[in-house]
């Protein structure tokens, strides 16, 4: 069955990118290694091998605000003999976004229309979506993730937050939460820099919910800023625009420093707080 839908949905793709010239990254070479598919039905995937740390996908185009670009899945397995990428045999209506607010182990994508990146490559495993007026950003993995956080009331915050507790480096999202919390209003988070918690294996954040990053913004979370203490939230801005022009709850008393985003970009780092209450 998830053959017979994916070949349905790569051939639409394929008729409605047909003038397209999206290409694969340069850096990037077709391999003729299997990209098998859960069903183990037939797979129209191609596999891709990349050097220096690039990805086949990573090239994308917009046309009139409609994303156009290959959507890839990570598929390393140590053995040797898998390929490092498996992606589908067109441009699609999704673009990889590389500056998504995604937590470890997940990458970033862009789509627009009903399609989802795992309805056009299976191999993925993506989060619930988060619509920024006609587009709909994704957080997927090659691979289906272990929750690493759950939403906890036993963590302190104000009345405005929410409190989880995630193990390692993991980010709260908003599917992790609970039968008994509305993932339609809490979606979105926008979380401090963590706490340490009682086990040194894990970190306690208070999130704001719902704070989905608006249509157009340059600053996004990161909760890795340098010097940015717990409680605090730090933001890293690829842009013009300041973390109060973003999110308006926000204020950075501290000018910006130059540094790295969490995602590896060049960045204006900010250090901020929720403002207080009207």
């Amino acid at each position: 069955m998830t053959a017979r839908l994916f070949a349905a949905a790569a051939a639409l793709t394929a008729c409605s990118n047909a003038a397209t010239t999206v290409t694969t990254s340069a850096a990037c070479a077709a391999t003729p290694a299997a990209c098998p598919i859960g069903d183990g039905g037939a797979s129209p995937l191609v596999a891709y091998a990349c050097a220096g740390g690039a990805r086949p996908d990573e090239a994308p185009r917009y046309v009139d605000g409609v994303p156009e670009g290959f959507v890839c899945a990570d598929a390393t397995t140590g053995d040797g003999g898998a390929p490092t990428w498996c992606c589908t045999p067109a441009p699609t209506t999704c673009a990889f976004n590389p500056v998504a607010s995604c937590g470890p182990g997940f990458y970033g994508f862009e789509c627009r229309g009903a399609n989802r990146p795992e309805a056009l490559n299976p191999r993925l495993a993506c989060g619930q979506g988060v619509r920024r007026d006609a587009l709909i950003d994704y957080c997927c993995a090659g691979a289906a993730q272990t929750p690493g956080c759950v939403q906890s009331d036993s963590v302190m915050c104000s009345t405005r937050l929410m409190g989880w507790t995630c193990m390692g480096d993991s980010l709260p999202r908003g599917e992790e939460l609970g039968a008994n919390r509305s993932r339609a209003d809490s979606y979105a988070l926008l979380c401090p820099v963590p706490t340490p918690a009682a086990n040194a294996a894990y970190s306690n954040y208070c999130c704001l919910p719902p704070a989905p990053t608006p249509a157009g913004a340059s600053c996004v979370q990161d909760t890795k800023v340098p010097g940015c203490t717990p409680g605090r939230f730090g933001f890293a801005c690829y842009g013009a625009d300041t973390p109060p022009d973003d999110y308006p709850p926000m204020r950075c008393p501290e000018p910006p420093v130059a540094g790295v985003s969490a995602q590896g970009y060049a960045a204006r780092l900010y250090c901020c707080d929720l403002a207080p209450a009207p």
